[in-house]
């Protein structure tokens, strides 16, 4: 069996402290789990950082990470937030998450118009 990383979590219950331990999953666990590569998943995360009031950003559930460039970990509970937040976001051409996914495709198209220009 694979050791995973686990996490102690509290919470209150009926007035009482609650302790257990939660599984942590790396990223390309949740992308399994939740059906979506994970560059998408990151590109939701760049989304996130780049809009921070945004409705849908806000579905989003923290990662942990011990670190700059340090492995992220997501809670196993956090797993339905991110389903969630998956069947939520709009796509395709009412997509939000163009300014993101886009960038370096606008980059080429406007070095193509200015070369032309030129």
């Amino acid at each position: 069996m694979k050791n995973y990383k686990k996490e102690m979590v509290l919470w209150f219950e009926g007035g009482a402290l609650c302790m257990a331990e939660e599984r942590l999953l790396k990223l390309e666990e949740v992308a399994i789990l939740i059906g979506s590569s994970f560059k998408s998943i990151n590109n939701w995360y760049w989304f996130k950082r780049e809009n921070p009031d945004n409705e849908y950003a806000k579905l989003l559930p923290d990662y942990i990470q011990h670190g700059e460039r340090q492995t992220r970990y997501w809670r196993e509970s956090d797993i339905w937030k991110l389903i969630e937040f998956k069947q939520a976001i709009p796509q395709g051409r009412n997509g939000i998450m163009g300014s993101v996914t886009q960038k370096y495709y606008k980059k080429k198209e406007k070095e193509k118009v200015d070369g032309e220009t030129e």
